[in-house]
């Protein structure tokens, strides 16, 4: 796989991120849950079990945030944040609710791209999350004035019910490269310990640059819940550009504490 800079972090390089995502409602549980993050990175570089910063991402998960479609309040939140991660990525998510996300007010889903366009103005986002089967035509014209920004886009896919099948999921990474993604990323649903491994599988065929399709692009693969724990941990030593640690509560099944997470990488 190649590999992608923003804010002095090389993604793809083989040295596996460790992302924590930031989630609440209110203005000060977000910067609450956000200084713990700190704190518990902080302790962990402390103690020698990873090296500073520990965390090189977090993922502010918006479609939780109350005040979302108040850009104003939006982007002092935003620069908060940054304040209090000058040195670490900032990934802004909204979820939508057919991928997993928080459940939001009508009004919210309809200012989608209002609010997607005020974080990358904004000035203190590195990357956005931006969902593949959102469609084509908004994809690439989200991509496109991302890159004109400077930002990242990590394309996503999910899915809460299946792993689909390899050529599937191949396809769709391919489909992601050519859509102007610069992190793809597929979470899926395990049904058995095989369809773990063959996400195992992927991840390596596409590190190797061996899969049928030449992804060329950083990934991201998760099989989620507690059986696809290993993808978490193993994954990313393969070659999963980053994955993801909760401090508290997680924004995903199989989501393993930070401190478990940065002693299995090392």
């Amino acid at each position: 796989m190649g590999t992608v800079t923003f804010h002095n972090i090389i993604l793809g390089d083989g040295v596996p991120k460790i992302c924590v995502p930031i989630i609440g409602r209110t203005d000060k549980e977000i910067l609450q849950q956000s200084a713990a993050v700190s704190a518990e990175a902080a302790r962990l570089a402390e103690q020698g079990i990873r090296p500073a910063p520990v965390v090189d991402m977090i993922e502010f998960r918006a479609d939780y945030y109350d005040n979302i479609c108040n850009q104003t309040l939006l982007t002092e939140l935003l620069q908060k944040l940054r304040e209090q991660h000058p040195d670490r990525q900032i990934l802004f998510t909204f979820r939508s609710e057919e991928e997993g996300g928080e459940l939001r007010h009508d009004r919210a889903g309809g200012m989608l791209d209002d609010i997607c366009s005020w974080a990358m103005v904004s000035g203190y986002i590195d990357l956005l999350d931006v969902e593949f089967l959102s469609g084509n035509y908004r994809v690439v014209r989200t991509a496109t004035k991302a890159h004109d920004l400077g930002i990242g886009v990590v394309l996503s896919f999910h899915n809460f019910e299946e792993t689909p099948h390899n050529g599937t999921m191949e396809n769709i990474l391919w489909d992601m490269e050519q859509l102007g993604g610069d992190i793809l990323k597929i979470a899926v649903t395990p049904k058995t310990h095989f369809d773990v491994d063959r996400v195992m599988e992927m991840i390596q065929l596409v590190n190797d640059r061996k899969a049928s399709q030449p992804i060329s692009k950083p990934i991201v693969m998760i099989s989620m819940t507690k059986q696809g724990v290993k993808t978490r941990v193993e994954g990313a030593k393969l070659g999963s550009a980053f994955t993801f640690a909760c401090v508290g509560g997680g924004s995903a099944p199989g989501q393993l504490p930070l401190e478990e997470l940065a002693k299995a990488l090392n």
